[in-house]
C-alpha cells in the first residue's frame, strides 16, 4: 500500500521568505491534484516528497520507503538515462507503453528537435513504465496537444500507485484526481474531489469568511458610535451640572446640593465602567477581525502598450521550412500588421519552426516585437531578473506593476535568485512590455501559468491592437484574441 504523510512540515529557502508552513495531511493511492498561484510552493513541496529537500520541522513518511519516489520535473530540455533505456526495453510493457503514447524509439536519436511535447510524453512514459509506489508529475500535459493529453490521461488512469500532480489544466485535474492539495500563502490545504469540486468547498469557505469579516466589522463600527455617544452623553452631565451649582442658591449647596452631585457622580462611574466594558469588546473584536485573513488576492487588468505598424507586412516567408536536417514543407506566408493567427498541429508538426523562422525574418526592428518561446532555461530566467535589477526605479517600477497584474508578488520575485517557471514567465511578458510592440509571437504562453493568470493574459489579449502570432492548445485563449488559423500539417499550411 502506497502513503506519503506529512505531520506539521515546515519548509523555507531563506529566512525571508516562508514557503510552507505546518502541512499536515495524509495521501493514500490514487491521483491527488496539487494546486496554487506560481510561486506558492506546488513544485516545493513535490521536491519534499521526493527526499530533494529536508523539511526545516516536521517530519515526512513515504510508504514504501523503497524504491524513491519519481519525480517527473517541468523542464523537459535534457534526455535522461531512464528515457534512454524506457526507448531501448524491448520487454512487452515498454513495449505496450511506447504504443499507448505513440513514441517510437527511433525518437530519442533527434532529442533536440523533438518538440516539447514529445519529450514530455517520452518523460512521463519512461516512469509509469517503472512502476512506482509513489509518482510525482510536474505539469504533465504542458506542451501537450488534445490528443497527445488524452493519451497520457487514459494511461495514467491505470497507474495504481499514490500520484500527485501539480497542473493548471483543469481538463486533466477533473478527469484524473480523488483529491486536491492547495498551497496558498505557505497553508497546505487539503480537499475531497478533483479541482472543481475542491475549489467550490474553498471559495464557498472564503465567502464565508468574508461575511464573518464584513459582520464584525459592521458590529465594530456600531460599538464605535456606541462608545463616542456613551462619551459625548457624559460630557454634557458633566458640563449640565457645573452650570447647575452656578446657579442655584447657596442654601442649596448643602443638603440638596450634595445629594445632586453624589447622584451625578455615581450615574458618572456607572456610565464610565459600561464605557470601559464596552472598549474591551471593541478592542477585542478589532483584534478578531484583524485574524481573519481576508488579504486581496494579487493580479488585475494588465494591457499592452500597442499601436498598429507603420507598415503592412510585417513578416513574409516564401520557400523551405527546415527543422535541422530535415525539410518539412514548403509555405507561403505572410502577417499583416492587424492580422490575429493561430498556427495549429499536432506536437512535433514544425509549428515553433514556423514561428521562429517568421521572427528571424521580420521587416521590423526586434524591439518592436515581443517573442516568447515555449520553454525558457535557468540562464534566460537569471538574465531577467539581473536585467530587471538593472533598471532605473521608475522603469523597475513599471515593470514590477505588471508583474504584480499577472499575479506574481514583486518583492519576493526580486528576493528570489530561483524563480519558478510560471513566474520566469510572468517575467518574460512584464519585460517585453516595457515599450510599445507590433507583433505578439507567443509560443504556448499559457505554459506554467496559474488559472486567473491565464484569464487575464487572454484578457489583454483580446485588446491589443497590434498582430498576434499565437501557438496554443487552449481553444478558449484562442477563440478569444485570433480571427485566422494557420493549420499546419505534413503537406503544409491551410489557411482558414
Amino acid at each position: 500500500m502506497s502513503a506519503i504523510r506529512f505531520s506539521h512540515v515546515s519548509f523555507s529557502y531563506s529566512s525571508a521568505v516562508s514557503i510552507i508552513e505546518n502541512a499536515t495531511f495524509n495521501l493514500g493511492s490514487g491521483w491527488t491534484g496539487l494546486v496554487g498561484a506560481n510561486g506558492a510552493g506546488k513544485s516545493t513541496l513535490l521536491s519534499l516528497v521526493a527526499g530533494i529537500h529536508d523539511p526545516d520541522d516536521g517530519r515526512i513518511d513515504i510508504e514504501p520507503a523503497a524504491p524513491a519516489p519519481v519525480l517527473c520535473a517541468q523542464r523537459v530540455h535534457e534526455s535522461s538515462p531512464e528515457i534512454e533505456r524506457f526507448a531501448t526495453d524491448w520487454r512487452s510493457d515498454a513495449a505496450r507503453m511506447r504504443d499507448r503514447l505513440n513514441l517510437h524509439a527511433d525518437d530519442i536519436e533527434r532529442w533536440r528537435t523533438l518538440s516539447p511535447g514529445e519529450r514530455k510524453r517520452w518523460q512521463v512514459g519512461a516512469a509509469l513504465v517503472e512502476s512506482p509506489a509513489i509518482l510525482l508529475l510536474d505539469e504533465p500535459t504542458n506542451h501537450l496537444d488534445e490528443g497527445a493529453r488524452d493519451l497520457l490521461i487514459a494511461t495514467l488512469r491505470g497507474y495504481r500507485g499514490a500520484g500527485i500532480v501539480v497542473s493548471h489544466d483543469r481538463v486533466l485535474l477533473n478527469t484524473l484526481t480523488q483529491r486536491t492539495i492547495r498551497v496558498h500563502r505557505g497553508h497546505v490545504d487539503l480537499w475531497t474531489g478533483s479541482y472543481d469540486t475542491a475549489r467550490h468547498g474553498w471559495e464557498a469557505e472564503r465567502a464565508s469568511l468574508i461575511e464573518n469579516h464584513d459582520a464584525r466589522v459592521g458590529e465594530h463600527k456600531k460599538l464605535e458610535r456606541r462608545i463616542s455617544d456613551k462619551r459625548r452623553t457624559s460630557a454634557h452631565k458633566d458640563a449640565k451640572r457645573i452650570r447647575e451649582r452656578r446657579t442655584a442658591d447657596k442654601n442649596d449647596l448643602d443638603t440638596r446640593g450634595a445629594a445632586a452631585t453624589a447622584k451625578h457622580e455615581r450615574g458618572q462611574r456607572t456610565g464610565a465602567r459600561t464605557v470601559a466594558s464596552m472598549t474591551k469588546s471593541r478592542d477585542r473584536m478589532a483584534d478578531e477581525i484583524a485574524d481573519i485573513d481576508i488579504t486581496r488576492e494579487r493580479g488585475g487588468t494588465i494591457s499592452f502598450p500597442s499601436a498598429p505598424a507603420n507598415k503592412e507586412f510585417l513578416a513574409r516567408h516564401l520557400g523551405v521550412i527546415d527543422a535541422g536536417p530535415r525539410t518539412l514543407f514548403e509555405v507561403d506566408v505572410a502577417i499583416r500588421r492587424t492580422d490575429r493567427i493561430r498556427i495549429a498541429g499536432r506536437n512535433g508538426i514544425g509549428k515553433t519552426t514556423i514561428m521562429n523562422t517568421l521572427v528571424e525574418r521580420s521587416a521590423i526592428a526586434p524591439r518592436r516585437i515581443l517573442h516568447l518561446p515555449q520553454e525558457s532555461n535557468p540562464e534566460d530566467e537569471a538574465e531577467w531578473l539581473a536585467g530587471i535589477r538593472s533598471l532605473d526605479s521608475a522603469d523597475m517600477g513599471r515593470v514590477m506593476s505588471l508583474v504584480a497584474l499577472l499575479g506574481a508578488d514583486p518583492a519576493a520575485l526580486l528576493s528570489s535568485d530561483h524563480p519558478s517557471p510560471g513566474e520566469a514567465r510572468k517575467l518574460a511578458i512584464a519585460l517585453g512590455l516595457g515599450t510599445p510592440t507590433w507583433l505578439l509571437a507567443l509560443d504556448e504562453p499559457t505554459n506554467h501559468l496559474d488559472l486567473p493568470s491565464i484569464e487575464r493574459l487572454e484578457e489583454a489579449l483580446d485588446g491589443y491592437v497590434g498582430a498576434i502570432l499565437l501557438i496554443t492548445h487552449d481553444d478558449a485563449l484562442a477563440g478569444a484574441c485570433t480571427t485566422t488559423t494557420w493549420g499546419v500539417h505534413p503537406a503544409g499550411i491551410t489557411i482558414v
